[in-house]
């Protein structure tokens, strides 16, 4: 299926199921779709646990398990397909990033999202890089008010303004996931540097 350099596997992290399509908490699947509508990939092979697809040396995953259990359908596609660590990217929402903002990180802790938490407890390591972007639009909201909320609030849907930021932003979430797949996170980081210096 491969040739013989290590596969990578990108994952994006949402909720199975038309009714959280457009989800904040489905950014995940969001830009996993326009990862794969740039590379001509469209057929998605429906495994127990997940979707899958290939191109080259690349996988692309969305788990079928639903946010708080990502881990299960992450670790059972890095098992069946040997992929080191080094070579898994998630790609997620984070409540605590204006909309659109992106953040990468090599390496990390759970940062309360669950979805996130269910990979890292599946895992057993905090060692793989992930790419979060921003959904939080609410302001002047404190921290008791948005804990009483977050359930609700990150299965809400995108407002109009919302998704013409996302429109930018989305895009250029898939240009750095591109320098992942091509060559590695450093290249990924130093794009990500770059696009940073000039906003």
């Amino acid at each position: 299926m491969f040739s013989k350099i290590s596969p990578k596997l990108i994952v994006g992290l949402g909720n199975p199921g038309e009714e959280y399509e457009n989800n904040r908490h489905n950014i995940g699947f969001l830009v996993l779709k326009k990862l794969c509508d740039k590379y001509g990939v469209n057929k998605f092979k429906k495994r127990r646990s997940y979707f899958i697809a290939s191109k080259n040396d690349w996988l692309f995953l969305m788990p079928r398990t639903f946010m708080n259990l990502s881990g299960i359908a992450v670790q059972k596609a890095m098992k069946k397909y040997k992929i080191s660590l080094k070579n898994l990217l998630l790609v997620l929402d984070d409540v605590n990033l204006p909309v659109g903002k992106i953040r990468i990180r090599r390496r990390g802790s759970e940062g309360g999202h669950n979805g996130l938490k269910s990979v890292i407890t599946e895992l057993n390591s905090e060692n793989f890089p992930r790419l979060r972007i921003g959904i939080c639009s609410i302001k002047d909201m404190d921290n008791s008010d948005r804990m009483i909320s977050l359930k609700e609030f990150v299965l809400s849907d995108f407002t109009e303004d919302e998704k013409k930021v996302l429109e930018n932003s989305i895009p250029q979430a898939v240009e750095l996931i591109s320098h992942f797949m091509i060559q590695d996170y450093k290249k990924m980081s130093d794009v990500f540097s770059q696009i940073n210096s000039l906003s």
